[in-house]
């Protein structure tokens, strides 16, 4: 009796291997997930013209968001002062290349949205190409938008736009934005959800798919349409929804046929959609700027100033056509003051640069340019008109450096300064430059000049060596910009109230 009891013991504890077995490795006792029949599946609201697919799960099945996150933060609580101070430190990214992705960001229709990931996969993802890929996406995307409704429309919570009175990235979008609450983020579960599940898809690839996942969510930050705690639980109910869909075995079937298209596609070494290079470019600003602004408080030069610099402008842009033009992006002036503040404070650095400017009378500046100069870099120079440095000049600049200072930081990121597209970079000697210019070039080191354009050493060298006809000039006004590359007066901040 014993040994038939270790005997059926032995066959019980054997045949649970065996079935454990099956199970892991998915031997004949387990079929293969189905997948999905590929153009059988009905659009996903056709209305909104998205080019979504209905999703795997009943809407019912769908995680619920409203049980599942916290109440967005209450006003004056310090979690909205967080949403709020983080929604000022990405303005000064408007009108820069992560701008620009931001907007592009906003685009979910198909086969927009899925390109959106092709440069972090490192290959293209096309209905074509990848259909089944595709297909997990286009009906993934929809269980992860709607996951994020029933918290929606619960908490009907106001966008940023609406209570900061800032501009958006997407203007034409405003009405629908407003009727479309803002907690959680949508947009930030679809951006997420897809990260997740190409990770899954192309491990080798996960830094940079749940990397750009993450940024999809933050530029909705960037493009002042959500508050940061959207985007925090936003990313929450896209992980929440993913773990969802792989217990239904369409989307495991689903996933298992496009980790094989995309291996062959991968195998062929097809490049990958759009502009990968500016992409990462625009991606490295982030979404906020640490909250601190490069400025410029500076002096607009009059009329006289404005056809000597031009005139020279134009005579290095003859030699040297790579240089830039003095226009909107690139205004001629004399700086007085060069300083990183916090953003948070730009309002009262204002103030702080009228009430010293409150008496100054445009008149009182008169200045004399004597000679032209030059700063290397490379083999070029950013060439310049100087000014001397009068007695009233110095007084000034020094009374803005006292009023200006509650308000300083030490030093700042490339995420301080104004970049467009085309000049999406930030010289790192620039940075240094600015951290330094009090006391490095201040009071008895101060230079006045108005910048004039680029051209190389041996060309600048020869003009230097030419005689210089004095002028006079007067300020025509004052002004605070962000600094650009160069040191240039990229983006005005605000206009000074300098007296005529």
């Amino acid at each position: 009796m014993k040994s038939t009891h270790n005997h059926r013991t032995f066959v019980s504890a054997g045949l649970i291997a065996i079935l454990s077995l099956s199970l892991l490795t998915g031997c004949s006792t387990t079929t293969e997930a189905p997948r999905t029949k590929l153009g059988s599946v009905p659009e996903f609201h056709p209305e909104l013209k998205l080019g979504a697919l209905q999703g795997y799960l009943d809407p019912k099945d769908l995680p619920d968001s409203l049980a599942l996150i916290p109440p967005p933060p209450l006003a004056g609580s310090s979690a909205q002062a967080n949403d709020e101070g983080i929604a000022r430190s990405s303005f000064a990214l408007r009108d820069t290349p992560r701008f620009t992705l931001a907007a592009s960001d906003f685009d979910l229709k198909l086969p927009h949205l899925v390109s959106d990931f092709s440069c972090a996969l490192g290959a293209p993802i096309t209905k074509e190409g990848t259909p089944y890929l595709y297909n997990l996406l286009a009906r993934s995307f929809s269980d992860l938008a709607m996951s994020t409704y029933a918290a929606k429309n619960h908490y009907k919570r106001t966008r940023p736009f609406q209570e900061n009175n800032e501009p958006i990235a997407v203007p034409d979008a405003r009405d629908f934005l407003t009727k479309d609450p803002s907690y959680p983020s949508g947009h930030t579960a679809v951006g997420w959800g897809f990260g997740l599940i190409l990770a899954e898809i192309a491990p080798d690839r996960q830094d940079e798919l749940l990397g750009r996942g993450r940024a999809f969510g933050e530029s909705r930050i960037v493009c002042n349409h959500h508050w940061f705690s959207d985007v925090v639980w936003g990313r929450f109910m896209g992980a929440a929804t993913v773990a969802r869909l792989h217990a239904d075995a369409t989307f495991r079937g689903d996933l298992d046929a496009s980790k094989e298209e995309v291996a062959a596609i991968r195998a062929k070494n097809l490049p990958a959609a759009g502009d990968c290079k500016a992409e990462a470019a625009a991606l490295a600003l982030g979404y906020q700027t640490d909250g601190v602004t490069a400025i410029d408080i500076l002096l607009d030069p009059d009329a006289t100033m404005m056809k000597h610099s031009d005139a020279v402008n134009a005579r290095l842009r003859a030699v040297y056509p790579k240089g830039f033009a003095l226009d909107a992006s690139h205004r001629p002036h004399i700086t007085l003051l060069q300083r990183f503040v916090r953003t948070a404070d730009l309002d009262q650095v204002y103030a702080a640069a009228n009430k010293v400017l409150a008496g100054v009378k445009a008149s009182d500046l008169r200045l004399k340019a004597i000679k032209y100069y030059y700063i290397p870099a490379g083999g070029l120079g950013l060439s310049g008109i100087v000014a001397e440095p009068t007695p009233e000049l110095l007084k000034l600049q020094q009374a803005l450096v006292d009023a200006v200072a509650p308000f300083t930081v030490p030093t700042g990121t490339t995420g301080a300064f104004f970049t467009t597209p085309k000049e999406p970079n930030i010289q790192p000697a620039l940075i240094t430059y600015v951290a330094a210019f009090v006391p490095d070039s201040t009071g008895t080191k101060f230079n006045p000049h108005v910048t004039t354009g680029l051209a190389s050493k041996e060309y600048l060298d020869k003009m230097l060596a030419q005689p210089f006809e004095a002028f006079t000039f007067s300020p025509a006004g004052a002004s605070v910009y962000q600094l650009g590359d160069f040191g240039t007066a990229a983006k005005k901040l605000k206009d000074l109230d300098l007296q005529h």
